[in-house]
């Protein structure tokens, strides 16, 4: 009996320590409402959550810096949208609004109770969709360089265009049409690298359709969209277009801009320093509040 007991008591030391590690991993995906696999980094912990919404083309990889200086302060999600990085793309409607329930589907998968959602770009009208879908747990959202001219619409030629000049970019990325778009003014080279990482050899699966729903959007949904939003909206917006806080303010009367001068339209790589510290002080208005 002696010998017994220090080897049951050794065993349960290893059962609790295998229990404890499995209940410590954190979930890494999850299938939204149409059965599409959602995949997600989640780092930190804090009694608010902040989830970051990529760009078109791009994957939750472009906020690597962000979720290292957020999460010692907050439990921070950075998602692949459905049709980039490690989702899913077995999708039948690229609407924004269904890119909105994709966020929802996490918030309410992972019980999540106080929530600011960055959207940068192409996110941004997808965090004001989840926004309005989530409007119990979201206390606050961050758009990143994008809605400047709220009130603007596509018209048809012009929405060929930009379907015409994304999927080139996409397909055939150079440093000159990088530049030339103002997507970088800063570690032009790192910068490029880094979006030819993004782009190649991936599928395409979704893309133009995904620029349809967000025009679409645009033109059709976003002015009520806006104006349905109960948490209060701040933009971290670059300098390279004039931002039309009067016509937002019209939809959204609180809603701010912050502008970081001299960056391109990715602003959290030319000057990530500025932009963590102006997203975090965001954070705090909102936990404010």
């Amino acid at each position: 009996m002696k010998q017994i007991a220090p080897i049951l008591f050794n065993a349960l030391i290893v059962f609790l320590f295998i229990m404890s590690g499995c209940k410590s991993e954190p979930i890494t995906t999850v299938n939204s409402f149409d059965g599409v696999s959602i995949s997600f980094d989640n780092e930190g912990k804090g009694e608010t959550t902040i989830i970051l919404i990529h760009g078109w083309s791009n994957t939750r990889s472009i906020w690597d810096a962000q979720v290292s200086y957020l999460s010692k302060e907050y439990q921070v999600i950075a998602l692949d949208l459905p049709g980039f990085g490690e989702s899913g793309n077995n999708r039948s409607e690229w609407t924004i609004a269904s890119f909105g329930e994709d966020i929802s589907t996490i918030i309410q998968e992972l019980n999540l109770k106080k929530v600011v959602l960055v959207g940068f770009s192409f996110g941004g009208p997808i965090a004001i969709e989840a926004a309005n879908k989530a409007s119990d747990q979201v206390i606050g959202v961050v758009l990143v360089d994008n809605l400047q001219e709220v009130e603007m619409n596509y018209s048809p030629p012009m929405a060929q265009y930009v379907d015409s000049l994304m999927m080139d970019l996409a397909n055939n990325p150079t440093k000159e049409k990088l530049i030339g778009g103002g997507f970088f003014k800063k570690n032009i080279d790192s910068a490029y690298h880094r979006v030819i990482s993004l782009l190649e050899g991936v599928s395409h699966i979704g893309w133009s359709e995904s620029l349809k729903g967000m025009i679409n959007w645009q033109n059709e949904s976003c002015l009520n969209s806006i104006g349905s939003v109960k948490a209060p909206i701040i933009a971290i917006n670059s300098d390279q277009q004039h931002t039309n806080v009067e016509a937002f303010r019209k939809y959204a009367p609180t809603f701010k801009a912050k502008i970081v001068k001299d960056v391109g339209h990715v602003i959290m790589w030319d000057n990530p320093e500025e932009f963590n510290w102006l997203l975090k002080e965001s954070i705090q208005e909102f936990t404010k509040e």
